[in-house]
């Protein structure tokens, strides 16, 4: 086991951990946002928070959505790439802080990008609904399970 001691044995085991976990990250969320599993969590969670408003105005808020899922994988897509460009950087021998900053950044900004997709069409969806039916939207989202931070 003296082997582990070895800073670049370590090196390398925190890269490819890192590479493993941007992949798995990266693989939920797309099956999150992706087009051929709409059917599965991402969906389920838009539709528990839809569940109170009437039929008519849940395909309003459903259509809005859905006209925002291009730009949303455009996106997704974009920070699938600069997870990947950042995990490519820190597997290197010697990573550049520079670069590494730079590539964080940009992981950063994808990911907003996407959050950003999908709030503005529910923003342009929401606006169609009554105070009522909003609050109740806002109740639905207060109910669903909350993930914290994990232990470490």
């Amino acid at each position: 086991m003296q082997w582990l001691s070895n800073p670049r044995v370590l090196g390398v085991l925190l890269a490819a951990s890192l590479g493993a976990n941007l992949f798995l990250g990266g693989w939920l969320a797309g099956r999150l946002t992706g087009e051929g599993t709409q059917g599965l969590p991402g969906k389920r969670n838009v539709e528990a928070m839809l569940a109170p408003l009437p039929e008519e105005k849940r395909a309003l808020v459903r259509k809005e959505l859905r006209a925002a899922m291009p730009q949303v994988r455009q996106h997704f897509k974009a920070l699938q790439a600069a997870r990947a460009a950042l995990a490519e950087e820190l597997a290197k021998a010697a990573p550049d802080q520079a670069e590494l900053d730079r590539r964080f950044a940009e992981v950063r900004a994808q990911a907003t990008a996407v959050q950003a997709a999908f709030q503005q069409a529910f923003k342009r969806a929401a606006v169609s609904l009554t105070p009522e039916e909003r609050r109740a939207v806002i109740e639905a989202l207060k109910r669903r399970p909350q993930r914290g931070l994990p232990e470490l």
